[in-house]
């Protein structure tokens, strides 16, 4: 197992993790009970410390294609880029939600200020992380790289009526 394998295997638990955990948390606030709410601010802390080791991999799996024929530099760099601002996301979010668990402690109800910055913390990251995803995909997919004809189905190249 490699680098890139490593990170093509783990780059899935935040894209999907995230999206799941903050319609946990909407429905914690939506029904204000503080053992959903808990559950998704620990599950926010877990899936940001989860995603660091995403992005650690993702250098060493560019060194190891970007020598390829088919790898794009170009497409490489947005992928890298956009990484990066959802690692921040990812982080900020985890932390404030670190917050929240550390606020609700002691039978304290769930602080709704906190829910729901920590919300949209996971919304924005929900967000970047899809869009990095998309990002992704194409580096090593040429069928869904915008603009080529791989993905087209191929022509007959005879009339059948004749």
């Amino acid at each position: 197992m490699n680098p890139a394998h490593l990170h093509l295997m783990f780059n899935h638990v935040p894209v999907i993790g995230v999206p799941l955990v903050a319609a946990l948390l909407a429905w914690a606030l939506f029904r204000g009970s503080r053992e959903i709410y808990r559950a998704a601010l620990g599950a926010s802390v877990i899936l940001a410390a989860l995603t660091y080791p995403v992005f650690l991999t993702g250098e060493p799996a560019e060194d190891r294609v970007e020598d390829t024929s088919w790898a794009s530099e170009k497409l490489i760099h947005q992928h890298e880029e956009r990484a990066e601002a959802a690692l921040i996301a990812v982080l900020l979010t985890g932390a404030i939600a670190g917050l929240g668990l550390w606020q609700s402690r002691g039978g304290r109800g769930p602080s709704r200020g906190l829910g729901g910055i920590t919300l949209a913390g996971l919304a924005l990251s929900a967000g970047l992380l899809g869009w990095t995803a998309l990002l992704g995909g194409p580096i090593r997919h040429e069928e869904i790289r915008a603009g080529t004809s791989a993905s087209a189905p191929a022509e007959a190249s005879h009339d059948d009526d004749d």
